[in-house]
């Protein structure tokens, strides 16, 4: 019967065929992909960005938690009694290495539409946001030092959150899913010249530091990841600085939702160049190098002895509020065309670092530097700068030791030549 059928009529079933095979095919394959914004084209053209995060100040090279506030490896202080926080209870504090830390990120995003250092305090509804971000990153992951909050599976550890808390705190970086914001315009970008982005946030769902007391006791029934774990979430407590008003909060959008970035006077490292170089999408937090044990009086009128962070730009006498002194700064990377400095003139001092600006920055405390390492004793090491004219500040945490450099020391003028992946060998004596 089969060799009876006409041509077209064998086509036809060959086609049919094939097409109920395919399809069940990719019923069954799609089956484990994880959907997104972008399902699967993101997935596909997302070959050439990696977006990565890191907790610290230095960019290269961070301290160790053993060598934080002066090499004693101790979580810093902020001041207590007359005119500051109540007093702290302090037994059972643990070492900064050995403090369990929970963090719970949202999402990241970008901005290619400048408004300003108040941008997102101008946005009045969901229609605004989303036209002014780009949402590149958007599912949560969970970091922890400590998975066994529970014995049960929990998000930790399905998102290998223990690893990328490691990565998160000793300068690699944690890599975090994303997509490619420019994949579209592979060819020639916006312009043809590239895209230009402005804005960056780090969306933080929650952030538990492992020791908080109450009334002599450890407060053991915080949750995170929805699990009891011991300690605080210090999101609530670090959305607003201490001078916030009830007005104000009502205006102003919190600080750690998001941890938010604009680029200022002399940054030129926001820019997507065309075609297809894969690139680096990094952004950094000032959070190890600055974990602070602060205490502030609950609206029961119990005093909370918890550890946040350093207060070295808002200033904390035991309000509820201790926010906006965690910065982001967000830079785009290219390995194969980015050039290292090799410094020497250090002295392993723990309080000084060799921080890098471009040679137009005029603000260099209130925005993290492009690149930052401790100065340590023989040769310190900046990886990933490119081509222009720089600064290179030797800065030290001097006016109150809090983990936040605040000092220039002394500066040098260098350059970093177009030619891709040069070594650049500076010395500036750091103290």
């Amino acid at each position: 019967m089969w060799m009876k059928l006409n041509l077209s009529i064998k086509k036809s079933i060959v086609y049919i065929l094939f097409s109920v095979s395919f399809f069940f095919g990719c019923q069954n394959a799609l089956k484990n992909v994880k959907r997104t914004q972008y399902p699967v084209i993101g997935t596909l053209f997302n070959n050439r960005m990696l977006l990565l995060l890191k907790g610290t100040y230095a960019s290269d090279n961070p301290l160790t938690f053993d060598e934080l506030n002066l090499g004693t490896g101790d979580l810093y202080l902020d001041t207590q009694g007359e005119g500051g926080d109540p007093f702290f209870d302090l037994d059972g504090l643990p070492k900064a290495k050995d403090l369990p830390i929970y963090i719970d990120f949202g999402e990241v995003r970008i901005s290619s539409k400048y408004k300003g250092p108040d941008a997102l305090d101008l946005i009045e509804n969901i229609r605004q946001s989303k036209e002014f971000w780009d949402f590149i990153a958007i599912d949560r992951q969970v970091y922890c030092t400590f998975p066994g909050y529970t014995i049960f599976d929990n998000s930790c550890k399905r998102h290998n959150g223990i690893t990328h808390m490691e990565e998160f705190f000793n300068g690699f970086g944690a890599k975090y899913p994303s997509n490619d914001p420019t994949a579209e315009f592979r060819g020639s970008g916006f312009n043809g010249t590239g895209s230009q982005y402005y804005h960056a946030g780090v969306y933080v769902r929650a952030f538990v530091t492992g020791y908080a007391k109450e009334n002599g006791a450890l407060k053991i029934n915080t949750r995170f990841d929805n699990y009891d774990v011991r300690g605080s979430n210090i999101v609530p407590r670090n959305s607003y600085p201490p001078s916030a008003t009830v007005n104000d909060k009502q205006r102003i959008t919190p600080k750690m939702f998001p941890i938010f970035y604009t680029v200022d006077v002399g940054h030129e490292d926001m820019t997507i160049r065309p075609g297809y170089d894969p690139y680096i999408l990094e952004m950094r937090m000032n959070i190890k190098e600055n974990l602070m044990v602060h205490s502030w009086t609950t609206p029961l009128g119990i005093v909370q002895t918890m550890v946040g962070f350093s207060d070295w730009k808002n200033p904390h006498a035991g309000e509820p509020d201790m926010g906006g002194n965690v910065l982001l700064r967000a830079r785009v990377i290219y390995p194969e065309y980015a050039s290292s400095l090799e410094i020497t003139g250090g002295s392993s001092t723990y309080q000084h670092y060799y921080a890098v600006y471009r040679n137009q920055e005029k603000e260099y405390f209130q925005q993290l530097p492009l690149a930052a390492t401790p100065a340590r004793s023989g040769v310190s090491y900046i990886r990933y700068i490119h081509e222009g004219d720089y600064k290179l500040l030797c800065l030290s945490d001097t006016q109150r030791l809090d983990g936040y450099p605040d000092t220039v020391v002394q500066e040098l003028e260098f350059s970093v030549p177009q030619t891709p992946r040069q070594v650049i060998q500076l010395d500036l004596p750091c103290p």
